[in-house]
């Protein structure tokens, strides 16, 4: 008997199957103009306001809280020193007094995720407003239907050439996208693009 005659039941292979093969074709007839993210842009996308949360909890538990302790530390260490060997002594360098304390915050926050530095791609710049909110419509359509959109298929809607590394980032969520009246045009302006599990 053949094994294709085994097919899976699962509510997810039903659906997988249901889905109509993904094919994108240009949408855009206008001039599409392209600019590859630069230094500065790459080190704002850290700053997106979705990432402000993570970014605020770094700076409290990574760096403020870390000097605060060590500084407390600090002042009880000195002030116990000049109690104890009075105003001008130097105590010796003992092995408590080599102690990392930094280093037990330090097991506590690997465990932190990193801020998530989103993919490197081109942005968008079109001739006209409506041809890239076409775009942005087009790509939620195909969030609705494959749960998801990659860089390339942005490229593909705009007829720009890409790698295939495009292929495996892009966006499960385009609500913050928007289109940003620019000096050349509309640029089509995209929340980070993001690794996809597929």
């Amino acid at each position: 008997m053949d094994m294709d005659e085994y097919k899976s039941n699962s509510h997810k292979s039903r659906e997988e199957a249901n889905k109509p093969e993904k094919k994108i074709e240009k949408i855009v007839t206008g001039e599409v103009k392209t600019k590859k993210h630069g230094g500065f842009r790459k080190l704002a996308d850290i700053f997106l306001a979705e990432d402000i949360g993570e970014v605020k909890s770094f700076i409290i538990h990574d760096i403020l809280i870390p000097a605060i302790k060590k500084a407390i530390s600090d002042i009880i260490t000195n002030g116990t020193d000049m109690l104890m060997y009075g105003k001008d002594s130097r105590r010796k360098s003992t092995p408590a007094s080599r102690i990392d304390y930094g280093g037990c915050f330090d097991k506590r926050n690997s465990n932190r995720p990193p801020v998530r530095v989103g993919y490197s791609y081109q942005e968008i710049t079109l001739s006209s407003r409506s041809e890239a909110e076409d775009v942005l419509t087009r790509m939620d359509e195909l969030i609705s239907m494959y749960n998801m959109v990659s860089v390339a298929d942005l490229y593909d809607l705009v007829g720009v050439t890409g790698t295939y590394t495009d292929n495996n980032y892009g966006w499960t969520d385009i609500r913050n996208a928007s289109v940003v009246r620019v000096r050349d045009g509309y640029m089509i302006k995209m929340p980070k693009a993001l690794p996809l599990e597929k």
